[in-house]
């Protein structure tokens, strides 16, 4: 049975509505129901690989996304979620053309702010800056874009400018706990790592500043860099406690361990952060030169084998276990 083009249009809004309310459930169902009358509608294909892509089943999510290309590889919806696919698989590259080209097409707050961070993870500043500063003329009370400006010219070394665009996000944005732990890493940038560390631990004994993760994890990266490190490790484990699953907090904690020479606690933090984020090549080397020094290359072995059965589209991994394999033969 074929549908009028105006039920999977509504099918359609549907779907999108329910992804914008986090309903993965309900989101599934909507748009597996059209699919199974219309398999190859590029919108609804596009629709399910942005489902699995925030859902974090990348494999599947590249699955679908090569079916919407092949029915429509121009349309809008496929190339956005292609956009922010390969933005998630830091592929920031294929990431920032895409976005260019939606833009180029019709512009939108959405497709610019993302262009704005890919750009920025490409270390492209003053690119982004750009970009993010044409956004605000057309869009100027976006939190996304001022952010986005304020991170690009916090890596300029524009830290003056950068403070002022953090003040105004918190301005827009009163609860963003990341932009007022920018805006304070940033006053704090140039005072000893001790002074630092002392001054945040300060800040948060007062109001709800205490539960702010975002704020716990720069308190510990200036008594790490002080060479506090047990004190440290306890701002993590609070920071940790407040977000869990935080990769960044996850390996620096993993990382003091290892200085402190607490081999057994650095393994088992090392591991949840490369079961979370494999990729990550800071993880991956400290875990290796960890598990050679402390004879573990066979629990590697197992970790990278658990790691690809949760990210079998994280293709560096099959490397790593040919390695790995031909390591423990010898």
């Amino acid at each position: 049975m074929d549908w009028p083009e105006s039920e999977i249009r509504q099918r359609v809004t549907r779907s999108k509505r329910l992804l914008n309310a986090r309903d993965w459930q309900e989101a599934e169902k909507e748009i597996e129901e059209g699919l199974a009358f219309h398999p190859e509608n590029a919108v609804l294909l596009a629709l399910a690989a942005d489902l699995c892509r925030k859902i974090k089943k990348l494999a599947e999510a590249e699955s679908y996304l090569r079916r919407a290309e092949a029915a429509d590889p121009t349309h809008e919806q496929v190339m956005s979620v292609g956009a922010d696919l390969a933005f998630d698989r830091r592929d920031f590259e294929k990431a920032a053309a895409l976005y260019r080209q939606l833009l180029d097409r019709r512009p939108s707050s959405y497709h610019t702010s993302r262009y704005v961070q890919a750009l920025n993870r490409l270390e492209r500043c003053e690119e982004s800056a750009q970009a993010a500063r044409q956004g605000l003329e057309r869009y100027p009370d976006d939190p996304w874009l001022t952010g986005g400006l304020a991170a690009a010219e916090a890596k300029r070394g524009r830290i003056k400018e950068a403070s002022a665009l953090y003040e105004r996000l918190l301005e827009l944005k009163p609860k963003d706990r990341f932009a007022y732990k920018e805006l304070m890493r940033l006053r704090t940038a140039d005072a000893p790592a001790d002074e630092a560390a002392d001054a945040l631990k300060g800040l948060m004994r007062s109001g709800d500043r205490g539960k702010n993760p975002h704020l716990k994890t720069l308190a510990a990266d200036r008594l790490r860099s002080a060479g506090r490190f047990q004190e440290a490790i306890a701002e993590y484990k609070a920071s940790l406690a407040l977000g869990p699953g935080d990769p960044y907090a996850l390996r620096q904690l993993g990382f003091c361990y290892r200085k402190l020479g607490q081999n057994d606690e650095a393994f088992e933090i090392l591991r949840k952060a490369f079961i979370t984020d494999p990729a990550n090549r800071y993880v991956r080397t400290g875990l290796q030169s960890l598990c050679r020094e402390t004879d573990r290359l066979g629990e590697l072995a197992e970790l990278v084998e658990d790691a690809l059965r949760l990210h079998p589209e994280e293709k560096t991994l099959f490397g790593m276990r040919k390695k790995l394999q031909k390591n423990l033969k010898n």
